[in-house]
């Protein structure tokens, strides 16, 4: 068999596409008959990747099942490697014509060259610099710290980094980037390329300095032409974490090179830059924690091979409260992202921030409570919020993703807008928050809803009445009505044993019966009407909803029943109601319950609120007591009629949370396209 002259090494790490593009300039560049080979390890991609690589012709794939890094992904290649020479070439290249023939003609040549490199390309055609010369600790110090841009400083760091040099002509190079670099294997260890303890970055400038000590010299020739892109892998991993790891390298490599104490003397002066920027209130892409633990040398494990966007959901409604709006999506952006679902903060105080996973891509968090009383008093709400928003940002930066999409509820969470590093800001108009507290509390609140969709990317409404009492903004919102789960609420199934020994037609309202939507006043005077008929009232309840009901013996409370068990109380009745006020603060609602009594094949009565007015069609609406009870009557006829039922069952399976979490999906993708 005869061998390849080069051995191609690549590491895919969940770049599909740019590894593809990679693989298919690599024919045109060996031409006059050079045999080349081509090895890539998989580090745990999850975009494809293993698979694109498996059914591409001509490549040895080697799958990893986690992340191992760059430098020990490479050394996995090169123990397969046959070639007398080696290309390390990074997923993200894409090499001209003639390309690999022009380098390894160049090193048949030139005897006397270790190692060259070609001339780098950015996407746009113009030249990359890519080219360095060895760090000395100056120039280390420089890149470390802000220190670069004083005298003595300055002047180390450009040097290193070469600006100004000519790229036309071929010349030496102390450091030409590993990218796209062709090696004699001759004058490397046979048994590794990299040093396994710069997992990500500095291993190629530690190569290139022991091939310089051993007395070997690598040059770059124009002759061979490629295109960069750039940190395709490595920007998925969040600029934190590319920080973390980047200043782990350099303080290892000086470890390496430098005497201790100006080792000791370079990590002094790391913390000291971090607590001067601080100072100053400059930004910087690591805290405290972390720039400590990469000085100590903890730098932590490597990303997994997860690079999906994050969507973070500040909801008004905490995660163990029940099945809402909040949940359902929630859910639903978890397929094909990861979530991060944020409670609000409580009452009282509390100090831990805790953060567990509730599904496969779905994580809960519960922020600290620091101050008590947010929800009344703008500066105790701010405190709570940055602090929350603190924390999160920490997690998420540990956790990077090629995208972080921040969702707002509710209005008290518009002091995180901006604060967790987030590509875009999602407003989701549940309800008018203001409208629930009392009136020398809605300023407040109603300076929050202006915050928050003033800042939003895309806002959505759950309701088609609900965008005119919205402040402007800078898209018109879209609607995404409440939904069901047809999956859970289906017409087969148990009874609720108690309900199923009350008279009928027995008819349920499910909702807070309070004085604030729920029209005690129209249902007593309907219940008193019909006497015949038996009401049943399924959900929490204040003393001011009751009221109006005491004394009517066809009318039953029932008290909050658990999510599960209400698909069997549902099937129990003959019909559903919807008894809201028209007319009010409240009548831009979309009831969630309208599509659960649809899903389970009951036909359904309630008042004209103006989100239901196009569905006349499907449901029963009715004003005042004696048109409710006409409605309810025309109900109660059509609960037997199977076209009937089936048009309910087809109504929801259309308003599915799985319909909206589709039609949500496409407007963030649309949105990730097209940019804030």
């Amino acid at each position: 068999m005869t061998l390849p002259e080069v051995s191609v090494l690549l590491v895919s790490w969940n770049t599909c596409a740019e590894t593809r593009a990679c693989l298919d300039s690599l024919p045109r560049a060996a031409t006059d008959g050079l045999r080349y080979e081509v090895i890539v390890v998989d580090n745990g991609s999850r975009d494809g990747s293993p698979d694109m690589l498996a059914a591409h012709p001509n490549v040895l794939l080697l799958r990893n099942e986690r992340n191992l890094g760059f430098a020990a992904a490479v050394n996995q290649a090169y123990a397969r490697a046959r070639g007398d020479m080696i290309l390390l070439l990074n997923s993200d290249v894409r090499l001209w014509p003639g390309a690999l023939t022009a380098l390894a003609g160049f090193l048949r040549e030139r005897p006397d060259v270790a190692g060259v490199a070609p001339l780098y390309l950015n996407p746009d055609g113009s030249v990359q610099q890519h080219y360095m010369r060895l760090p000395t600790f100056r120039s280390l110090v420089a890149l470390a710290t802000t220190l670069r841009y004083l005298p003595g400083f300055r002047r180390p760091w450009r040097e290193h980094l070469m600006g100004g040099a000519d790229l036309s002509r071929q010349g030496q190079v102390e450091q030409p980037s590993a990218s796209c670099l062709l090696l004699r294997r001759a004058v490397l260890d046979p048994a590794e390329v990299f040093d396994e303890r710069f997992p990500l970055y500095f291993n190629d400038v530690l190569l290139a300095r022991n091939l310089r000590l051993a007395g070997h010299r690598l040059w770059m020739t124009p002759d061979a032409v490629v295109t960069h892109t750039l940190g395709a892998s490595t920007r998925l991993l969040g600029s934190a974490v590319r920080s973390k790891f980047r200043l782990d390298g350099l303080i290892r490599y000086a470890e390496v090179t430098q005497p201790r104490w100006r080792l000791r003397t370079l990590q002094a002066l790391v913390l000291v830059d971090w607590l001067v920027r601080r100072a100053l209130r400059w930004r910087g892409q690591l805290g405290l924690r972390d720039l400590w633990a990469v000085v100590q040398g903890d730098v932590g494990p490597l990303p997994d091979g997860d690079g999906r966007s994050w969507s973070v959901m500040l909801s008004g409604v905490p995660w163990l409260a029940g099945a809402h709006r909040q949940h359902a999506l929630a859910r639903e952006l978890a397929v094909g992202r990861r979530v991060l679902f944020v409670d609000p903060p409580g009452r009282r105080p509390r100090w831990a921030f805790i953060v567990s996973q509730v599904a496969p891509s779905l994580w809960h968090a519960v922020p600290p409570t620091v101050v008590p009383f947010g929800r009344l008093l703008p500066p105790l709400n701010w405190i709570n919020r940055r602090v929350a928003a603190a924390l999160v940002r920490r997690w998420l930066d540990r956790r990077p993703g090629s995208r972080r999409i921040l969702w707002i509820d509710e209005d008290l969470a518009a002091p995180t807008a901006g604060r967790l590093g987030e590509d875009l800001l999602v407003y989701d108009a549940v309800d008018l928050d203001w409208t629930f507290t009392h009136r020398w509390n809605r300023p407040h609140l109603r300076s929050a809803l202006r915050k928050a969709v003033g800042a939003a990317d895309l806002v959505l409404a759950s309701s088609s009445a609900l965008p005119r009492w919205l402040p402007s903004s800078r898209r018109p919102p879209v609607i995404v009505p409440n939904g069901c789960d047809p999956e859970r609420f289906v017409a087969e199934g148990p009874l609720d044993e108690w309900i199923t020994q009350l008279a009928d037609p027995r008819l349920v309202y499910a909702g807070a019966i309070d004085s604030r939507a729920f029209d005690a006043e129209l249902l007593a005077a309907v219940a008193r009407l019909r006497p015949d008929w038996t009401f049943l009232l399924v959900g929490p309840s204040t003393r001011t909803g009751r009221a109006p009901l005491a004394g009517l013996p066809n009318v039953h409370l029932r008290g909050p029943v658990d999510f599960d068990e209400m698909p069997a109380v549902l099937r129990a009745c003959d019909a559903g109601l919807i008894p809201y006020r028209v007319g009010g603060r409240i009548d831009y609602v979309h009831p969630k319950k309208l599509y659960e009594y649809l899903a389970v094949g009951k036909p359904v009565a309630a008042t004209p609120l103006p989100s239901l007015i196009p569905m006349a069609g499907l449901v029963h609406l009715g004003s005042g007591p004696q048109g409710f009870v006409r409605a309810i009557e025309e109900a109660l006829d059509s609960r037997h009629c199977p076209a009937a039922l089936a048009r309910r069952r087809a109504a929801a399976a259309c308003n599915s949370w799985s319909a909206r979490g589709e039609q949500i999906r496409g407007l963030l993708e649309g949105l990730e396209r097209t940019g804030p």
